[in-house]
């Protein structure tokens, strides 16, 4: 009679605790992406980072380096209710406050599958050293805060204005450089200097100047000045200065701008690192002629140790490399070479072909 007793309140308790379970069960799912989701984009990102910086050291002591494209991440969740009871038999005093009369649990398993591919091939190699289209350039100048970065890093010359990469033989830095850019920039942020899309020709662009006078007509002037183009006799209330890719494709009356490629700018971060006296004495690492505009102002720090201000650090040949997380010069050019590096990697592996490297992950 005792035990049809207890199984009698047993029932409705295990009622009640599979009830509880069950609609816990129902909340696995969001409560899955709240915790898993950001969990797994940080990771991405970090690893991204560190991935390509090591390319660049690999690339400074010049070792073949290799990237490896995360295609997707499948996550198989599973999770399992249980519940238990424990009953005694015969005299209660044999197991009187030895068991533990109802139990109930919630088992989450979390299972994911990476797949990777292996970066390379002819499109991947040719994207990687063909200069940066104008189309690039137009985009990243006008839809950054301060378009000055940009033109810095992407842009190599301008008619016959050079931005050179290194000063090979102590050549100068052409001072016409900066200011041009300067003048970019000042009309640029009055919101009087736009980049637009010739209609004529969808692979032309224009730079146009508008409403401009009469606060911005000494640097309309000086533009045209310093770009050795023939000034209009009245100047109108809208410029318009054709833009072609450089350096053989002139256009009457316009510019021609030189960009440089994705390598160069892995080139350029490779000569900003900090590696060690006697590795370049010995030529264990590459060396490099002085920086040029852009490359003056990076830096790869190196450290015994891991480093606690980092936004970008990886461990390579006994010491640790990393991008200072207060200098915003080299974590702008290291974002712009990651996102040119990502749509690289994304259009060199969207052919369709499956991924030549899983990896399960077992909890």
């Amino acid at each position: 009679m005792a035990h049809r007793f207890l199984l009698g309140k047993l029932g409705p308790f295990l009622c009640a605790v599979l009830s509880g379970v069950l609609t816990s069960c129902t909340l696995v799912g969001p409560a899955t992406v709240n915790s898993g989701r950001l969990a797994y984009n940080e990771s991405i990102v970090e690893t991204n980072n560190q991935q390509l910086l090591l390319l660049v050291l690999r690339n400074r002591y010049g070792e073949r380096g290799n990237l490896l494209a995360l295609n997707s991440v499948t996550a198989n969740v599973s999770v399992t209710a249980k519940v238990s009871a424990q009953l005694g038999f015969g005299d209660s005093g044999d197991y009187l406050g030895n068991l533990v009369p109802f139990g109930a649990g919630v088992v989450y398993e979390e299972n994911p599958t990476i797949f990777y591919s292996p970066v390379g091939g002819e499109k991947y190699a040719n994207r990687l050293m063909s200069p940066l289209s104008l189309r690039e350039l137009m985009l990243f100048a006008s839809n950054l805060t301060d378009p000055t970065r940009i033109y810095f890093t992407f842009v190599s010359k301008i008619n016959d204005i050079h931005n050179p990469s290194f000063l090979y033989d102590s050549q100068p830095v052409d001072p016409r450089f900066s200011r041009l850019i300067e003048l970019f920039s000042k009309l640029d942020k009055a919101q009087r200097l736009h980049w637009t899309k010739t209609s004529q020709n969808s692979g032309r662009y224009s730079i146009v100047i508008d409403h401009y006078w009469p606060d911005y007509s000494a640097d309309v002037a000086e533009i045209y000045k310093l770009l050795d183009l023939p000034a209009p006799e009245t100047f109108s209330s809208r410029m318009e200065i054709p833009v072609s890719p450089g350096p053989d494709n002139p256009v009457q009356g316009g510019v021609s701008i030189s960009t440089r490629s994705i390598y160069r700018l892995l080139d350029i971060l490779s000569a900003a690192i900090d590696v060690p006296e006697q590795d370049q004495v010995n030529r264990k690492a590459l060396s490099y002629p002085p920086p040029g505009l852009v490359g003056q102002k990076l830096r790869v720090r190196r450290a015994s140790v891991a480093p606690e201000t980092a936004s970008t650090a990886v461990q390579y040949r006994d010491a640790w490399y990393y991008i200072d997380d207060t200098n915003q010069n080299t974590k702008l050019f290291f974002r712009l070479v990651t996102t040119l590096m990502s749509v690289s990697i994304a259009d060199s592996t969207s052919n369709g072909a499956a991924p030549l490297l899983t990896v399960p992950v077992s909890n």
